[in-house]
């Protein structure tokens, strides 16, 4: 990759995510009619921060900066968090569910919460006061989901955490299934975690490219574009779910910022196979 491609994707990821910064910000101060919206609101304020972390860990190429850092490792774990952000957000705000299901998953979130937080005090050993209060909120949010009509339809195994009072996730559908409701293609999404996540974790497979890498060259540019590459296609699928929810919150785009929203969206819905 030339430093000159580089820099073109750096432009398009400022173009995008101002977008979607403005689109927050035609948000504020609105009336937040229902818990799952609020939520929405504060995941999606979530994501653009992630959004612009990932732009100040990421090189400029700019000659003017003396001793820039090219910190790969911190940009994947920034852009991955922005990938499960959109995640939460349209599983949260997902505008077709059932009624229904929109209060069963706000169930499972906010037992979830509870249940960490009772999970990390007892670890520490709180004498806290407030301790069996979430331990009591947490038993009872747990009786709502297993006596809840939705219950029956999650997977045997989630349902078996949930009665045995063992970690559950928040969503409890599979990464295939949420991908697929959210018109995300499955191999592109795997792709973006597993490559994001070998710097997280510190696999040889980033050791191995990180020995090889040094900043400036055609090699170090090409990965150091990755994690904006892969954040770029969610930041989209973000906006198009706030539009969804707030349509008359939209503000008018340019031919050219629905151009490359539309480009960046085939990419998330269609992966980059033959491209």
């Amino acid at each position: 990759m030339t430093p000159e491609n580089y820099k073109e994707i750096l432009a398009e990821y400022d173009a995008l995510l101002s977008h979607a910064m403005l689109c927050c910000n035609r948000l504020t101060g609105r009336a937040i009619d229902g818990q799952h919206l609020a939520y929405v609101d504060t995941i999606f304020t979530k994501l653009i921060c992630h959004g612009i972390s990932l732009r100040r860990l990421s090189p400029t190429l700019d000659a003017g900066v003396p001793q820039e850092l090219w910190d790969l490792p911190s940009a994947c774990a920034v852009g991955r968090s922005l990938i499960e952000a959109y995640d939460a957000l349209a599983y949260i705000g997902a505008p077709q569910i059932s009624r229904s299901e929109r209060e069963f998953r706000i169930l499972l979130w906010d037992a979830h919460d509870q249940v960490r937080r009772l999970t990390m005090l007892e670890k520490i050993g709180s004498v806290d006061g407030g301790v069996n209060e979430i331990r009591q909120k947490a038993a009872s949010l747990s009786e709502a989901i297993k006596s809840h009509n939705c219950f029956t339809n999650a997977p045997k195994d989630w349902q078996r955490r949930v009665a045995n009072g063992d970690p559950f996730r928040p969503i409890y559908l599979t990464q295939k299934e949420l991908n697929a409701a959210h018109g995300v293609d499955h191999d592109f999404y795997v792709t973006a975690e597993m490559f994001l996540s070998q710097y997280i974790h510190t696999f040889p497979f980033s050791i191995h490219q990180l020995m090889h890498a040094k900043a400036g060259e055609p090699g170090a540019i090409q990965l150091a574009s990755m994690p904006l590459r892969y954040a770029i296609p969610f930041i989209v699928k973000a906006i198009d779910n706030m539009n969804a929810i707030w349509p008359d919150a939209q503000d008018a785009v340019s031919a050219d910022l629905q151009r490359l929203m539309r480009q960046w969206r085939r990419v998330a819905e269609h992966g980059v196979k033959g491209r």
